[in-house]
């Protein structure tokens, strides 16, 4: 910054016509702004293309992010389309699918639930009734075809101190204590073991606490049993997780006669990921259209921000533009690729679907589209070395774009700093500048010094010679 006392003593030598009457701070200033302005607006078109092109990175990560997870959407057999399930009778369902399941209808009859066994103690007149004088073990056997039997030690001589030592040994059988609510002797510890015939169990102690008593089981443990298409099956559970492929038949009573059900396909939500895909690609497109364009569009925001690194742009492209002509990891049959499902690359770069070809894939090749898209497999890990199918194989390209020491990361840390390092020159211009003004302005305020000191001398002799001449009138 210049010299205030300097700027305030030439204006006062200006205001009292001292000097040499130029307006020195105003040419000085049009002097400095002569060399500061172009060197500081080829600074600042510096500064503003490298935020540009931070910007630009910024928004094409974004855009790649999003059609990330358009793909991710698709990497899971059972993402791919929706299973649902119907039934004739309320007593059967299927109430799970893990993406594997085909179409397919089946009569089932539920002739027996499976159950678990359930005994009760003895009465006891409280919580806290002790129940012998020093700690004693209680032996439960537990199963059929093979036994497990576990002795548990109770410190604690009451009802609560039994229900807390076999639930702490976590063996399979849930104890609880209950108030039945009759007075005197209402407390009866409820032994609960686990649904189907291997989870029977016995259970003797000393003292005795009653549960192997005639009228204490209160149910007896057995297997679920059904008819499967004309096939007698039975299971420890009510859940059937291993009779249709990918789903899970859940029953809840029995039944009478056979019921039917059903499970079927709903591929309307694949169809719909499919053009999902096709729209954010197209928007990734005309994205990157507008950042590399070579004439700049005053209405669109960034328009050419990327015409200084075109190759950055350029590659990006290319990586997922092959990403999505590629064939997949886990092509099956007849279908390889996108193209076999409807999607392609048109002459103008964009991709189009095409319902025809993809209605058709689907009707004819199910099994197929779902092994290229997925590898026929659920919850994928990056790190797999095994085939993960398309979807997956252009969601891992488009992640390496987007690793944070990936290209586009790169690129922007690079603009970053370089946009820090044109902020600084854009500085010092403005420290030289300054200087320079100053320089400027104590020059001209020591030319003007000395024309004033010059103009003294002129008015005195002036003023001498017209004295001189003064007396030679007068003579």
């Amino acid at each position: 910054m210049a010299d205030t006392s300097t700027s305030i003593s030439t204006q006062i030598m200006s205001s009292l016509n001292a000097g040499s009457g130029v307006d020195i701070v105003s040419l000085a200033r049009n002097l400095t702004d002569a060399e500061q302005v172009p060197k500081q607006a080829a600074i600042q078109s510096a500064i503003d293309a490298a935020d540009a092109q931070v910007s630009a990175y910024g928004l094409i990560s974004y855009q790649l992010g999003l059609l990330q997870t358009a793909f991710e959407d698709l990497n899971d057999a059972n993402e791919v389309a929706d299973s649902f399930a119907s039934s004739t009778d309320s007593a059967i369902a299927f109430t799970a699918f893990d993406g594997t399941e085909v179409d397919g209808s089946y009569d089932i009859t539920v002739s027996q639930l499976a159950q678990e066994q359930i005994v009760i103690s003895d009465e006891y007149s409280s919580t806290d009734y002790v129940l012998d004088t020093e700690s004693f073990d209680i032996s439960i056997t537990i199963g059929g075809s093979t036994t497990t039997t576990t002795a548990i030690t109770v410190d604690t001589l009451t009802p609560q101190g039994v229900v807390d030592a076999v639930n702490d040994e976590d063996i399979g059988i849930t104890a609880t204590l209950v108030d039945t609510g009759i007075d005197g002797a209402n407390y009866r510890i409820i032994l609960t073991g686990d649904t189907g015939s291997e989870a029977v169990f016995s259970v003797s102690s000393d003292p005795d606490l009653g549960f192997g008593d005639s009228g204490n089981t209160l149910q007896s443990a057995q297997d679920a049993q059904i008819n499967f298409d004309g096939l007698t099956i039975t299971r420890g559970s009510n859940e059937f997780s291993d009779v249709v492929s990918g789903a899970t038949i859940t029953l809840y009573d029995t039944t009478t006669s056979a019921a039917t059900v059903a499970i079927y396909s709903d591929t309307s939500a694949l169809k719909t990921k499919l053009e999902n895909v096709v729209t954010l690609y197209n928007d990734y497109r005309d994205l990157m259209d507008e950042l590399t364009a070579s004439t700049i569009d005053e209405d669109v925001e960034l328009s050419g921000a990327l015409q200084r690194d075109l190759t950055t742009a350029r590659y990006v492209t290319q990586q997922v533009r092959s990403a999505l002509l590629n064939d997949s990891s886990s092509a099956s049959g007849d279908i390889s690729a996108f193209r076999d499902i409807g999607i392609s690359i048109d002459r103008n770069g964009d991709l189009t679907f095409d319902e025809a070809t993809f209605d058709t894939a689907i009707a004819d090749s199910y099994d197929d589209v779902v092994m290229m898209l997925t590898a026929n497999t659920n919850d994928q890990s990056l790190y797999s070395t095994d085939n993960m199918g398309l979807a997956q194989d252009i969601a891992t390209i488009i992640d390496d774009l987007l690793e944070s020491d990936g290209v586009l990361a790169s690129r922007e840390s690079n603009a970053e700093e370089l946009m820090a390092d044109y902020e600084d020159e854009l500085a010092a211009l403005e420290i030289r500048m300054d200087g320079l003004y100053a320089r400027y302005l104590s020059q001209f305020t020591a030319m003007e010094m000395i024309t004033d000191k010059i103009n003294n001398v002129k008015e005195y002799l002036t003023g001498q010679l017209e004295v001189l001449s003064s007396a030679y009138k007068s003579d």
